[in-house]
C-alpha cells in the first residue's frame, strides 16, 4: 500500500516538473516548434537598428513579434512579421527600429494562434557606428598630407579626396585599426593647386563621417 501511495505521489511530482518544463519552452526555444530560427543579431547603425535573423525550416505559418528591454527583464513589443510558413529552406528576415541607446537587448518571439507564444532567440545588441576626429591636416615640404585622427572603435575606413568640382582624385584603404590615434602620411604629389576635401569613409556602410578641406598651394 505504501508502494503504491509513493509511486503515485512520484508520478505527480513527475507531472508537475513535465508540465512546468514544456510551459519554460522545453530547455530549447526551437524545440516542437513550427520555427526554427538558427541565426538572430541587432546591429547598431548610427540612427537605425537592424534585426535580422534566419530561419532553418516553418512548417506552418506565424507571427514573429520583435521586442526590446533595456535590462533583459522586462519587454516592449516593437513590431510583428508574418513568417513565409511551410519553407523547408531558409528564410531571411530584417527588421528597422529606430535607435535609442536605452535599449540593448532584443528578441525573436513566435505567436500562433493555437500554440500561443514562445521567445525563439534574445540577444545584446551591437554597435557598428564609429565616430573619427579628423584632429590635424597638414601638408609637409615633401607634399605628403599629414592626418592626424582619432577612432573610438575597432573599424575599416577609406580615404577620399575629392577636388572643388566633386571629382574624386584620391582613394585610400586603410588597414584594418583599432580604436585609437593615428598618424598618417598620405602621398598626394599628383595633386594641383587648389582647394580639396578629404572625407572619411565607414567602408563597411560606404559611409561618410568626417570630413575636413585643405589647399595646396
Amino acid at each position: 500500500m505504501k508502494k503504491t501511495i509513493l509511486k503515485g505521489l512520484f508520478f505527480g511530482l513527475f507531472l508537475v516538473n513535465l508540465a512546468a518544463f514544456l510551459q519554460a519552452g522545453g530547455g530549447n526555444s526551437n524545440e516542437n516548434s513550427s520555427v526554427k530560427v538558427i541565426y538572430a543579431e541587432g546591429k547598431i547603425f548610427y540612427d537605425e537598428i537592424y534585426v535580422t535573423w534566419t530561419t532553418e525550416y516553418e512548417r506552418s505559418s506565424c507571427d514573429f513579434i520583435i521586442e526590446r528591454s533595456v535590462d533583459g527583464k522586462d519587454w516592449f513589443i516593437r513590431g510583428k512579421m508574418k513568417s513565409k510558413g511551410n519553407d523547408q529552406a531558409h528564410a531571411e528576415y530584417k527588421y528597422v527600429d529606430m535607435r535609442d541607446d536605452h535599449y540593448k537587448y532584443y528578441r525573436i518571439k513566435e505567436f500562433h494562434p493555437q500554440r500561443g507564444t514562445r521567445v525563439l532567440k534574445e540577444f545584446q545588441l551591437e554597435n557598428y557606428s564609429i565616430q573619427v576626429d579628423l584632429n590635424e591636416v597638414t601638408i609637409d615640404n615633401t607634399k605628403k598630407l599629414i592626418i592626424q585622427y582619432g577612432i573610438d572603435q575597432d573599424q575599416e575606413i577609406l580615404l577620399r579626396i575629392y577636388n572643388r568640382i566633386g571629382e574624386q582624385v584620391v582613394t585610400k584603404l586603410m588597414p584594418f585599426s583599432k580604436a585609437g590615434e593615428y598618424l598618417y602620411q598620405l602621398d598626394i604629389g599628383g595633386l594641383k593647386r587648389g582647394n580639396y576635401l578629404l572625407v572619411v569613409t565607414q567602408t563597411l556602410l560606404d559611409r561618410s563621417v568626417a570630413e575636413k578641406q585643405f589647399s595646396i598651394n
